[in-house]
């Protein structure tokens, strides 16, 4: 959990540098219990059961896409791996952004889903 805070603590910093926004990064989801995430109808195997997921809300497609393009520009600067980077919507066409980052064992998996 304290490798996930760091990278979005580098998110929210370089956004609102980037950007001219003294704004938070607000987290829908992070860790979920086994309970919370059946209920979501999160998978078996969801990051968001060890505390290392971040489900974070975004105001449009342009925002989700500079959080993915900071997050991706820190992966590669700092040559850390994240496990995801999933741009993904909701029922209602809403998008937001999952990020998880492991201990060990990254994947740097990516997929976007919005369209």
């Amino acid at each position: 959990m304290k490798r996930l805070c760091v990278w979005l603590e580098v998110l929210r910093k370089r956004y609102n540098e980037r950007y001219g926004h003294a704004e938070p990064v607000v987290i829908n989801s992070g860790y979920r219990s086994p309970q919370l995430n059946r209920k979501v109808g999160g998978e078996p195997t969801s990051n968001h059961l060890t505390g290392c997921a971040a489900d974070i809300r975004v105001y449009g497609k342009e925002q989700l896409l500079r959080y993915a393009t900071i997050l991706l520009d820190y992966a590669d600067e700092t040559h850390q791996d994240f496990d995801e980077l999933l741009m993904e919507k909701n029922r209602h066409n809403k998008p937001w952004l999952h990020f998880a980052v492991r201990p060990q064992g990254n994947r740097r998996k990516t997929d976007f889903m919005v369209v």
